[in-house]
């Protein structure tokens, strides 16, 4: 990914610092945003886990036409990009941008921290099933009768010495007032992305044109107010109702 990030970052300063002038510079920027546009699809297709025969078939075109987009020989008419998009799952400006999704979400950076990270999920999860055992005042005992996790693998589980299968998680949440969508990480680089994506989702469902509204520079301030007031208290709320009265009336 880092090599990928590095071509564009090159092809963009030899586009930024182009000699050529009239129509031989702009051949010679038009061929560059290919191989620009190339990496990038390359990155999302990759990043999607599909194939360039997968990719093809999405447009009804050959696979060594659709190499041509990724190789920077040609490229994709616009209606064409918009269907990739939508297969990649990333926005139309991603295509426009000089990011790799790997980048955008600083893999690069997060990589070696990944062992550590996985660690401490793994205590915090045993915390969180000891703590809602304890609140049903049970012991590991009745849990492991119960599930059929072995007694000992749930002790060790809970001090963070091993981690249990989603599947056992699941059993476990027959048991206790556990739910797995409440134990996914909120917090650090994995957690931010996860929560990033789930919150794209929610706003992807609410009705057009309140998302519509949303997304207009001009009602950030009718939001920024939404925000504010929903932070005040009943008695608060009462005496800005009360002083809009006295305006209206």
């Amino acid at each position: 990914m880092g090599q990928r990030l590095e071509d564009i970052r090159r092809l963009r300063e030899r586009l930024t610092t182009g000699t050529l002038t009239g129509s031989a510079a702009q051949q010679e920027r038009a061929r560059l945003k290919n191989r620009i546009l190339g990496v990038l699809l390359r990155d999302a297709r990759q990043a999607s886990g599909r194939s360039e025969a997968d990719a093809a078939a999405l447009l009804g075109i050959a696979t060594e036409d659709y190499r041509a987009f990724e190789s920077g020989a040609a490229s994709p008419t616009l209606p064409q990009l918009e269907v990739l998009a939508y297969a990649y799952n990333v926005p139309m400006s991603h295509f426009w941008g000089s990011q790799t999704l790997a980048d955008k979400r600083q893999e690069h950076s997060v990589r070696e921290k990944i062992p550590a990270i996985i660690a401490l999920r793994d205590r915090i999860v045993g915390i969180q099933i000891r703590q809602a055992r304890e609140r049903e005042n049970l012991t590991v005992a009745q849990i492991a009768e119960e599930t059929g996790i072995d007694a000992r693998r749930l002790r060790d589980a809970e001090r963070g010495r091993i981690a249990l299968s989603v599947t056992e998680l699941e059993i476990l949440s027959q048991v206790l007032p556990l739910r797995i969508s409440d134990m996914v990480d909120g917090h650090g680089p994995v957690g931010n992305w996860l929560q990033a994506q789930a919150d794209f989702e929610r706003f992807a469902d609410l009705p057009a044109d309140l998302r519509a509204f949303i997304l207009r520079p001009i009602n950030r301030s009718y939001l920024d107010l939404a925000i504010r007031m929903s932070e005040m208290d009943v008695e608060q709320l009462r005496s800005i109702a009360e002083s809009i009265l006295e305006i209206t009336l």
